[in-house]
């Protein structure tokens, strides 16, 4: 006889990927989001989980990628986090792989002239309003998802 074989549970497989933004309660100093970025990455590395993180103008933009059990659990710890507030989902979907598969969590800091050009956006001049565009019209995300993985440094 043989063994039966049982197919994978679907929802644990499923790589899920989340991008939020935030704000900054409190002044980030390089040496405190470099603590940040210590901590999220041990942890990820537990997790299984990976991504990016990038810092501009008191705002952060951040892409989860892991299971998706995984990451909206860690996005609703990030959601409590007295670090940030004004906490907002910019798109969240199943994926096929990782875009950032050797990174337990990157980081790119960057302004926002640079995160507007690269959402394909010609008249916002903020932080603040690419966000806005970005929560609006979450097509535009992969976009800049490309930009950001060109602008980290190889771990």
């Amino acid at each position: 006889t043989t063994p039966l074989k049982l197919p994978p549970n679907r929802s644990q497989q499923m790589l899920y990927q989340l991008v939020y933004s935030s704000v900054a309660t409190e002044a980030m100093p390089k040496t405190k989001l470099y603590k940040i970025l210590h901590g999220a990455r041990a942890a990820n590395a537990i997790a299984s989980v990976t991504g990016l993180l990038v810092f501009a103008e008191g705002k952060f933009l951040q892409v989860l990628e892991g299971q998706k059990e995984v990451v909206c659990a860690l996005m609703q710890k990030i959601s409590m986090d007295h670090r940030h507030n004004n906490v907002r989902v910019v798109t969240e979907q199943a994926i096929d792989a990782r875009i950032f598969p050797s990174w337990k969590m990157a980081y790119v800091s960057t302004n926002a002239s640079e995160l507007a050009a690269w959402a394909g956006l010609r008249s916002t001049t903020t932080i603040e309003d690419t966000l806005a565009c970005l929560t609006a019209d979450p097509a535009r995300v992969p976009n800049i998802l490309q930009h950001l993985l060109g602008a980290i440094r190889e771990p």
